[in-house]
């Protein structure tokens, strides 16, 4: 169904709040997710999609017919309203409010596939991104330990669609993880800038959980000293270390070719 709404509408404000406020997406269990193509990946990932909001200029014939199709509520929203809803200053011609997905850390560790730890992480694109390279190299799932919002506009920007696929658990520390990963036989393994194995050498025959830290802190030494061993990728220039989305993705990616 598609119907039109004013900017004094409840949804308008409620879209508003989901887009800059943290407090109120915890509040509402939902989030918002920008931009066609985006709107087009959740809904297709069948994923509780509780209504669209597009601009009354857009011409997306294409995403209206599959919005109605899957019998979500269509808002058509007069363009200066459309454009105080976004979180960007050139939003995208759809917003779509979705309701959380997380799942719990049991369902993750019940994989005995790799899992990604990324702890305090605090920069939404760095998140993001790992959440988008966990899904390209075949990660089971990745636990957030305090840090960054999962459901922050810029995350879900960041995963290009990934945070959609990939199953994440929202967790508060990184010890009751660790602990409750080697009870499910979890071979973990804190990532370095130096001093750890290369990540392609790493031989185990348990499954292996990657803890990655905060981006200027690094992890502390508590939760490595409750890891299993260290990862380090190696490099050959004079920067003091990598970022950690690029190191991250790199340990990854090595995992992967084992």
């Amino acid at each position: 169904m598609t119907f039109q709404v004013g900017d004094k509408s409840s949804l308008v404000q409620r879209i508003r709040r989901l887009a800059r406020e943290r407090s109120f997406r915890q509040e509402e269990n939902a989030y918002v997710v920008e931009g066609p193509q985006l709107v087009t990946e959740v809904i297709q990932s069948n994923l509780e999609v509780e209504i669209v909001a597009i601009p009354n200029t857009s011409e997306q014939e294409d995403l209206i017919d599959l919005v109605e199709s899957a019998g979500i509520g269509c808002a058509v929203v007069n363009e200066r309203i459309f454009n105080s809803l976004s979180s960007t200053k050139s939003p995208q011609p759809a917003i779509a409010v979705v309701g959380f997905h997380n799942t719990d850390l049991e369902n993750l560790a019940s994989s005995e596939e790799t899992l990604l730890i990324m702890d305090e992480i605090s920069d939404p694109g760095n998140a993001g991104t790992l959440i988008r390279s966990a899904e390209s190299f075949g990660v089971a799932g990745v636990i957030l330990v305090g840090g960054v919002d999962l459901y922050n506009p810029k995350v879900v920007r960041a995963s290009a669609g990934s945070l959609f696929r990939v199953p994440c658990a929202q967790m508060e520390n990184s010890e009751t993880v660790l602990n409750a990963l080697s009870e499910f036989g979890y071979s973990c393994w804190a990532t370095t800038p130096h001093e750890g194995v290369p990540p392609e050498s790493l031989t185990t025959e348990h499954p292996v959980a990657v803890i990655l830290g905060n981006e200027p802190r690094g992890l502390d030494a508590t939760t490595v000293n409750a890891c299993h061993g260290k990862l380090s990728v190696s490099t050959s220039g004079k920067a003091e270390s990598l970022n950690v989305a690029i190191a991250g993705s790199i340990v990854l990616y090595a995992l992967s070719q084992r």
